[in-house]
């Protein structure tokens, strides 16, 4: 296929735009953050809805403690690489801080209908193996790019290090797929929306410096072009340069493009005629694209759908509403009086309404008090609208899924049977186990392209530290194409966090009586473990004298003699554990 010239790409972009614009519901998306953060104009004193539903489905979706499992398949030749793939991914699991960029992704998804996740390597703003260091073993898989000559930083996000893969979280407003795309995984091309200050931009060795290349918004421009689709801050317009020549205009617009028909990564800028960078995208693993999706809300055709808040939005505003009457309801239900002006003078009625005791007031001569006071109250009919409000937030509950007990309530009145209670915590579970496979689904398919770039790229020897087959720590030493194999890819969601040391001795000495118990373990297996650090030197001790104990159970009490094999001669029990040198 031919490649597309810069103004060809131009207008695959603004069609992309429309295309998100139309059914993705774009120009609500600066209205649904506000009331998610209680800045809507439109907000009240009374509850946060889409505030509290939304936190309350991203903390059931939220993964503490996920372990990834590989497997090899196909050929039984890939065991060891899968064993080395599983020990290095969850290592990177933490370090690279997926777990972060995961739930910044479920936000976007429940906020804007999509969370998408961009992967990398070695630069946040692309590979180019052509800065690849030379070492002793070759290239060595890793460029200084984040540095300009002079050794002045030029990238700044501390987690992208030289030569390690990265993930973060994309906000959807940066990206652009083609119109009638329905998966990532189906896209022909992805952009992403980059925004540089023009000095770091001429800086980065990776981009070209043609002359057209100009500042194009200020940093007030770039905030307010998440606010609104219209011009002059429309996103991707690319005829039109925002106060071009004005003191503050000092960043660029970028939008790389991975393109799957070429293979190619191109950069193009708002008011540049040329490409700013051009050349093979490295990143496509596999042909796929260096991105991920995940939303929870199913689509039928389009990649861009409805959020989940998008629903909650009707139920704010009458919620919200609900709240105003009540507080005028309120208001208006305090007791007054009506008075006859004539019968007190002003300072006598400040005391009408005074919560100082016994306080007298002064009568006109000849008037009576309960011929010119009367008061009087409007009936409070607050009830009424709590009610409409529970009605409402039930109404709410059934569009995330979610229960009132999941909500952190309690059911307000009536009892309920065992069943009740089942079949209605199952029925949520349903719900919401769909939106954790879809979670799940994401972390498989990061780091099955992570692991194609840990292959690819990684050249010099590292290191990664495995469970030996008698239980020892065993250091293995590889390169990437060590690890090349077809592995499958599995994720376990934990909730608990990780144990405690007292936790850890009471396992280990449970394990150890155990395997003693058991006649078929061999007892040099069980102190290779100890031998070996599986268990914590400081409880050997203990577990020494549960050994111990545990043989001298066997011998009985009442002074006969010991139930001993024909052939075997009695020994006096002795510790399992050897003896430390003198």
């Amino acid at each position: 296929m031919k490649e597309l010239t810069v103004s060809e790409w131009k207008d695959e972009l603004n069609s992309g735009l429309e295309f998100r614009r139309a059914h993705g519901l774009e120009d609500s998306w600066a209205s649904l953050e506000a009331l998610f953060y209680n800045v809507h104009g439109s907000s009240g004193n009374g509850p946060n809805l889409i505030s509290s539903s939304g936190d309350t489905l991203l903390s059931s979706l939220s993964v503490p403690f996920p372990y990834i499992m590989v497997d090899p398949i196909w050929n039984a030749r890939f065991a060891k690489g899968a064993k080395i793939l599983e020990r290095l991914d969850n290592q990177l699991l933490w370090d690279l801080e997926v777990c972060e960029e995961v739930e910044l992704a479920e936000l976007y998804a429940f906020l804007w209908g999509v969370g998408v996740v961009k992967m990398g390597y070695d630069s946040e703003f692309g590979w180019d193996e052509d800065l690849d260091e030379w070492g002793q073993y070759g290239q060595l898989g890793m460029t200084m790019s984040q540095f300009d000559k002079t050794g002045n930083r030029i990238e700044f996000d501390a987690t992208i290090r030289p030569g390690m893969p990265w993930v973060r979280a994309c906000l959807p407003h940066d990206i652009i797929v083609p119109y009638g795309t329905r998966r990532m995984k189906d896209a022909p091309w992805v952009a992403h929306r980059i925004v540089r200050h023009i000095d770091l931009l001429k800086s980065d060795r990776k981009y070209k410096k043609p002359k057209s290349l100009v500042p194009s918004m200020s940093m007030e421009d770039f905030v307010k072009s998440y606010l609104t689709v219209l011009k002059p801050y429309r996103i991707g317009e690319s005829e039109w340069v925002w106060k071009e020549g004005t003191s503050d205009t000092v960043f660029c617009e970028l939008f790389e493009i991975h393109d799957r028909r070429t293979k190619g990564i191109y950069v193009i800028a708002t008011g540049c005629t040329e490409f700013v960078r051009k050349r093979e995208d490295l990143l496509q693993v596999d042909g796929s694209l260096p991105f991920e999706d995940i939303r929870f809300v199913p689509t039928a055709r389009t990649f861009w759908t409805t959020p989940d808040a998008y629903y909650l939005k009707f139920h704010q505003a009458e919620l919200s509403d609900i709240a105003l009457q009540a507080t005028k309801q309120r208001r208006i239900s305090t007791l007054k009086f009506a008075y006859d002006e004539t019968a007190f003078e002003d300072p006598e009625i400040e005391k009408v309404v005074s919560a100082d005791v016994g306080v007298g007031i002064k009568l006109s001569p000849g008037r009576k008090f309960e011929d010119v006071v009367h008061p009087f109250q409007f009936n409070n009919n607050n009830m009424l609208l709590q009610q409409d409000a529970e009605y409402i937030r039930r109404d709410a509950r059934e569009v995330t899924g979610t229960s009132r007990n999941q909500m952190g309530e309690y059911e307000s009145r009536g009892r309920r049977t065992a069943t009740e209670v089942s079949e209605v915590s199952s029925a949520s579970g349903m719900r919401m186990t769909r939106r954790e496979i879809e979670t799940s689904r994401l972390y498989r398919r990061l780091f099955k392209k992570m692991n194609g770039m840990i292959t690819r790229f990684w050249q010099i020897p590292r290191w990664v530290q495995t469970i030996g087959k008698d239980g020892s720590a065993l250091w293995q030493e590889f390169v990437g194409k060590d690890l090349k194999g077809e592995y499958s890819y599995d994720v376990v969601f934990a909730k608990d966090g990780l144990r405690s040391f007292s936790q850890r001795r009471q396992e280990n000495m449970m394990l150890i009586q155990f395997l003693m118990q058991d006649p078929r373990v061999p007892k040099e297996l069980i102190l290779g473990m100890l031998q070996s650090g599986f268990i914590n030197g400081s409880v050997r001790g203990e577990v020494e004298n549960a050994a111990l104990q545990l043989q001298m159970s066997q011998v009985p009490q009442n002074g006969g003699a010991a139930q001993t094999p024909p052939g075997v001669q009695q020994k006096r029990p002795q510790s399992m554990l050897p003896r430390p040198a003198q």
